[in-house]
């Protein structure tokens, strides 16, 4: 990942808490990188679970590919002398990076959103963006940078050109959502939704929550936080929204939200849901999108800009791809691959029984991750919703396929309707010859369990 950055080595040591061990403090700094195949003035090396940057470093200097490097090693002073390049030693090299972003934030002064939660985060980003880029140049985070490297990345792409910022935090641990509020510094805060991820992090919806509110850790009392009022844990974020002094807004279904829809109506092709007497369209397709559409218009209402205004926007919208991607073939396949965790799951389920109830409707699952000891739990819990919709078949692969079975059997699906495959090849092979014209497949795992190659295989 590589940012452009007008900084000197000094003012790099300042700012990361470092100390200058080569090359003084006045080399130039126009770019950052933590990728040692993409040439910059500035390294950052990052540890990661399989990988250390600093092995790097040494290739770095020989080829002169970098003016300075930060380090939280001692061994490569000879090196840099050697190469005639800066070195600067820092404790922490990730924790220097978003020191780097932060300090390049402040100076500029855009409208910044911060975007949290445990569904809906990118898709929520993407219409924020889209409306208040009807009025202002707006960063948004590229992909899924969303974490302690693409954060400040992203905000190191500032300058006085943009009026306004949407980014995006995610977390899978305490205390990185603090850490990267601390360098975004939102006027405005959304929380999505809090539901059961990370748990074997976190151990606790209700621990989601209070990580997820961290957000609110870095902004100014007065400060609007904006929030789902359907969520699970509500009156945590409510409580703490009001110790912190922050204005909150809630949108919703519930009776009482402040941003609520006069009415909706989902198809597969969009949704649409009626606010202030505007009806607004968005080519987006599952309930689920009813909330992300409600929170984007609560930004909008923040802002100052107008439901009309908002509809315009939105009317253009393209989500990113692996998310309720709805695929014509001779059958209807709904690419839901890019992740998965219970909410998403139930959601994923619930949209395709209010669009396509005429339909046969199938479902092939993989795990969802990262559940800790709540993991077959969790599982069953799907598979009995699965069963109570009355899907026509359910189709698993994956470690815990045993516990999605249990709970659709529980709940009366017959077991000739459950089918447990021992790889994606298999489940791929087999749908291809099951799936008959005007059937409907959703197709649902966590991002390890890869199962976008089941929907590339059988819509070829």
């Amino acid at each position: 990942m590589k940012s452009r950055l007008s900084i000197t080595s000094g003012e790099v040591a300042a700012v990361t808490g470092g100390r200058i061990l080569c090359g003084g403090s006045g080399i130039t700094i126009d770019d950052v990188t933590t990728d040692s195949r993409e040439p910059a003035d500035l390294y950052i090396p990052i540890i990661g679970e399989n990988f250390d940057g600093h092995d790097f470093i040494e290739d770095l200097y020989k080829s002169r590919s970098v003016k300075c490097c930060l380090t939280m090693k001692a061994g490569y002073e000879s090196i840099a002398q050697a190469a005639g390049a800066g070195l600067i030693l820092c404790g922490d090299t990730l924790k220097a990076l978003g020191a780097l972003g932060r300090h390049h934030r402040e100076k500029f002064r855009p409208l910044m959103i911060g975007v949290t939660g445990t569904n809906g985060k990118t898709t929520t980003r993407e219409l924020i963006h889209l409306i208040l880029s009807s009025r202002y140049k707006t960063l948004r985070n590229d992909k899924n940078y969303n974490n302690e490297i693409g954060v400040p990345f992203t905000l190191m792409q500032l300058d006085d050109t943009y009026g306004a910022a949407v980014i995006e935090m995610g977390m899978n641990h305490a205390g990185e959502i603090e850490r990267l509020t601390d360098m975004v510094r939102p006027d405005i805060a959304v929380i999505t939704s809090i539901g059961a991820g990370h748990l074997e992090f976190l151990g606790s919806v209700e621990n989601v929550a209070y990580a997820k509110c961290e957000i609110m850790k870095s902004m100014k009392p007065g400060s609007t936080l904006i929030a789902n009022m359907d969520t699970e844990c509500f009156h945590i974020i409510e409580r703490l929204a009001s110790d912190h002094g922050l204005v909150t807004l809630t949108y919703g279904l519930d009776a009482g939200a402040q941003v609520r829809p006069e009415s909706y109506e989902l198809t597969e092709k969009s949704t649409t849901v009626v606010y202030k007497k505007v009806k607004i369209t968005v080519p987006l397709y599952g309930r689920h999108n009813i909330h992300n559409i409600l929170a984007a218009l609560a930004v909008a209402e923040t802002a100052g800009i107008s439901a009309a205004e908002a509809a315009s926007a939105l009317s253009s919208f393209e989500n990113v791809g692996g998310r309720s991607e709805i695929i014509h073939n001779r059958y209807t396949v709904i690419d839901d691959t890019y992740n998965s965790n219970p909410l998403s799951s139930l959601y994923a389920l619930e949209s395709v029984c209010d669009v396509f109830h005429k339909h046969r409707k199938f479902v092939a699952l993989a795990d969802m991750k990262e559940l800790g000891e709540s993991s077959a739990l969790y599982h069953i819990k799907v598979g009995e919703f699965v069963a109570d919709r009355k899907f026509d078949g359910l189709f698993l692969f994956g470690e815990m396929s045993r516990y999605y079975a249990d709970g659709a059997e529980r709940v009366g699906m017959s077991p000739e309707k459950i089918k447990i495959f021992e790889s994606r090849d298999n489940m791929s092979a087999h749908l291809k010859s099951f799936l008959k014209e005007g059937d409907v497949l959703l197709v649902k795992g966590s991002r390890s369990m890869k199962m976008e190659e089941v929907v590339d295989s059988i819509v070829k």
